[in-house]
């Protein structure tokens, strides 16, 4: 194909056109798919709809997500004379689109929220005494979860959005590290979504929205008394 040819199909097709076809098509058939996958083809019925819920939006992200990696691209359009074609000047904007993409995937992973409520890290500990040393390690278990759960919330973004930075060529160094962060983050995402399943199924979700409400209530009830000593003052000092 003429070289004119090839950066017109580029500039006016192929950027503007394919790729966002690409990632909207992708988007609206995820959940139909899996859902298609589920009880179609794994046959796996569940009535539990909280936990069908979670699993759809940790598979709409897994196709959103690969819908915005440099991989994918690679895949689909690499073949092309016109894949390559373009300024590189105009990466950056690419690279940006992808970017925001990603961004909207991490926000919509399922309960991340409520399993940095449940799993705030490991307990304190001060090890510059003795009785600290002692303390930690009879806290090792609580410590190592800690981590790890600390671990699984900040890390499983980062690796996100290396999915969506890193890419290359099949066979390339930047082509495995891409898949990896990708694979990495899927499987950090759903254990999060199935031990915050887990912890409400035992009731500890209940537990903390009990406890949570006690401390609003001793919040308000403190409040008040402090604003009726402060009405109370002017009173007292007229009746002097």
């Amino acid at each position: 194909m003429p070289a004119v040819f090839s950066s017109l199909f580029s500039d006016l097709v192929f950027k503007p056109v394919l790729r966002p076809l690409v990632r909207l098509v992708s988007g609206l058939v995820a959940i139909p798919l899996f859902r298609f996958l589920l009880r179609r083809v794994l046959r796996v019925q569940t009535s539990d709809a909280e936990l069908e819920r979670d699993l759809e939006m940790w598979f709409r992200g897994a196709v959103l997500l690969l819908a915005a990696t440099a991989n994918l691209e690679d895949v689909l359009f690499g073949w092309l004379p016109w894949h390559r074609v373009g300024d590189e000047n105009q990466v950056w904007q690419t690279l940006l689109l992808r970017l925001l993409l990603a961004v909207g995937v991490i926000e919509s992973m399922p309960d991340q929220d409520l399993f940095g409520l449940l799993h705030r890290g490991p307990p304190k500990v001060k090890l510059t005494t003795r009785e600290g040393w002692v303390r930690a390690w009879r806290l090792r278990r609580e410590l190592v979860r800690g981590f790890l759960c600390l671990h699984l919330r900040r890390s499983s973004p980062v690796l996100a959005i290396m999915a969506v930075v890193w890419g290359g060529q099949p066979g390339s160094t930047a082509n495995t590290v891409g898949w990896c962060c990708y694979g990495a983050a899927l499987a950090q995402y759903l254990v999060i979504a199935m031990v915050t399943q887990r912890d409400r199924v035992q009731g500890l979700l209940d537990a903390f929205e009990r406890e949570a409400s006690q401390i609003r209530r001793e919040m308000t009830v403190l409040a008040a008394g402090e604003a009726g000593a402060c009405g109370e003052e002017p009173w007292g000092g007229q009746g002097e």
